[in-house]
């Protein structure tokens, strides 16, 4: 019986060799031929920078070639460790994108690096208390709250109430499901955009159908009054997210046990004490999954903002995010953007750590 066994654990070793072979020879000249293309392309004057960014990108695949070649040719247990190399690519991946640079901005949050100044210098957490001392930063902080907490209040009624009466069977249904989620295939630029022409206070559609009710001429600058500005950022963002919301609590509640309800009649329940005793909470993790999920995306909110406002007016709608693109990418203010990133990166998983506690309790 163990001859048996070793004859085919050698039996699996071959294909596993060549592979390892294969993969091993294909890195080798990946790598060797981006070293000579990027050797050629720098003494090429006119290389586009098409031509020059495939050099680096051929040398990681390259790279991840070889190490998976190398890890096939030394596995001696076979299918696990086989699994084990095929994951490499996407563990190489993680580190490369996420890993990396996060440890990357952690250490530019140490550095004053502006690009005004031409030498970089390492403050310690100087950019950190200057922007939790910067009254922008709370400003920015507090519409993000302000536009997340009504957003998301706002989808999670529209969204469960939708989902509510479209549980039952009827004709039209499927047709009335696909019109609702339309806006949730919709660029959030193309939204933003969109509502942009519809809050316009002289064409837009908003004014017009708000004239047709009150039978009075209404022009409201939607877009350049702060205390108009928000409420059309909030309402942008419900049109496009409630379906996201609507698509999660009727999965939730196509999945309810109908015995339940047939229980609950028997015993002389209302539809009211239904939903309120048995829907929502049999329904209550998954839609807490969701809350969480569109908590997180309000407090991210930059898309919109840009598209609609831009911050403005002055900065009575910048978001947080909105702060970071401008600090960094219109001033220049690498480390200062790195040390409000994470300051911002803590406080979102502080709040996704309690959301996730309250998870595991339910």
């Amino acid at each position: 019986m163990q001859l048996v066994e070793k004859q085919a654990t050698y039996g699996n070793l071959e294909p596993q060799r060549r592979t390892g072979i294969i993969l091993l020879a294909v890195g080798i000249l990946l790598t060797i031929g981006a070293i000579f293309m990027n050797r050629l392309l720098r003494a090429e004057v006119g290389s586009s920078t098409l031509v020059t960014s495939l050099g680096p990108l051929i040398t990681i695949a390259g790279v991840i070639l070889i190490g998976e070649g190398l890890l096939v040719l030394r596995l001696k247990k076979g299918r696990r460790l086989t699994a084990w190399s095929l994951a490499l690519p996407a563990v190489l991946l993680v580190l490369m994108i996420i890993i990396f640079p996060m440890f990357f901005a952690m250490s530019l949050s140490f550095l004053h690096w502006d690009l005004t100044i031409p030498t970089k210098s390492f403050i310690g957490l100087q950019n950190y208390i200057t922007a939790l001392t910067t009254p922008r930063v709370w400003g920015a902080l507090r519409n993000s709250a302000v536009i997340a907490a009504g957003a998301v209040a706002l989808e999670f009624v529209l969204g469960v109430s939708l989902a509510l009466l479209l549980t039952d069977q009827f004709p039209g249904r499927s047709l009335i499901v696909s019109i609702v989620i339309i806006p949730l295939m919709m660029a959030p630029v193309v939204v933003g955009e969109t509502w942009r022409m519809l809050w316009d206070t002289r064409f837009g559609a908003v004014n017009h159908l708000l004239t047709l009710i009150t039978g009075q001429m209404v022009q409201l600058s939607w877009l350049s009054v702060p205390r108009l500005a928000i409420p059309a950022i909030i309402i942008t963002d419900v049109w496009q997210w409630t379906p996201f919301v609507f698509l999660i609590a009727l999965a939730g509640l196509l999945s309810v046990d109908i015995e339940l309800y047939e229980a609950a009649a028997i015993d002389g329940a209302s539809k009211w004490k239904m939903l309120w005793l048995i829907t929502l909470p049999v329904i209550r993790p998954v839609l807490l999954v969701a809350f969480l999920f569109r908590l997180v995306d309000g407090l991210k909110l930059f898309d919109i903002v840009y598209a609609l406002t831009y911050g403005g007016p002055g900065y009575s709608t910048e978001t947080y995010p909105f702060y970071l693109f401008q600090q960094g990418f219109a001033f220049g203010r690498f480390g200062y953007t790195a040390a409000a990133s994470y300051i911002f990166l803590f406080l979102v998983l502080f709040i996704v750590f309690q959301f996730v506690r309250r998870i595991g309790e339910v």
